[in-house]
């Protein structure tokens, strides 16, 4: 296709565009905008990923903390003291206690009770202390044990 009468468009040069510029001159293009947008998108992913972190980052409370947090909803993990574990299926309640080794606290949990929830286990509560003592959980998980033992070998 040809256009104009068949003529192509002619690109000026720098000396056309730059009269006065010394012999050589080059114009390069501006780069100010290419990295202010740059430090701008990565600081876009570094709020961002900071975010996510903080907000999957959950802190386990001993139970010696967490008495001196009473009404105050947060995660508690502890021993789960041996023989405390009660279930009252008419009530679809589990009871029993976590230690630290310094202090105990008794905890209640409307539900059914995990099939690692044992004596001596870990256990992690979600909830809050009430005014009682009593730590009312609303979410229970019951960490697995990791023992592993080495093979004997011979």
């Amino acid at each position: 296709m040809e256009r104009n009468g068949g003529e192509m468009p002619t690109i000026p040069d720098s000396d056309e565009l730059f009269p006065n510029a010394p012999e050589g001159f080059e114009r390069r293009p501006n780069r100010v905008p290419l990295a202010l947008l740059g430090v701008a998108v990565l600081a876009a992913l570094f709020a961002v990923g900071f975010t996510m972190f903080t907000r999957s980052v959950v802190y386990y409370q001993t139970p010696t903390e967490v008495l001196a947090k009473p009404g105050e909803h947060v995660r508690l993990a502890g021993a789960v003291v041996d023989g405390s574990i009660a279930v009252d299926t008419s009530t679809g309640t589990v009871t029993f206690e976590v230690s630290d080794a310094d202090t105990v606290v008794p905890i209640v949990y409307h539900g059914s009770a995990p099939d690692t929830l044992q004596d001596e286990g870990e256990a992690v509560v979600e909830g809050a202390l009430g005014s009682d003592g009593v730590f009312l959980a609303d979410t229970l998980f019951a960490k697995c044990p990791s023992k592993f033992v080495a093979k004997a070998s011979g």
